[in-house]
């Protein structure tokens, strides 16, 4: 559950950062949350690793 939730995270922040380009006047603040997505993502999913593994 932990590297699904992972990978969601991570596909959400790469989402986010792709879309904040169209959101000029706060696109600095949403690249902030989807740097912050893909890193908590990243974290899940590797320690998930261990039960994967």
């Amino acid at each position: 559950m932990l590297a699904a939730a992972g990978v969601l995270g991570v596909m959400a922040g790469m989402a986010s950062a792709y879309l904040a380009r169209w959101l000029p006047a706060h696109g600095q603040a949403v690249e902030t949350v989807a740097g912050l997505m893909l890193l908590g993502g990243f974290a899940l999913m590797g320690s998930a690793m261990p039960m994967v593994l």
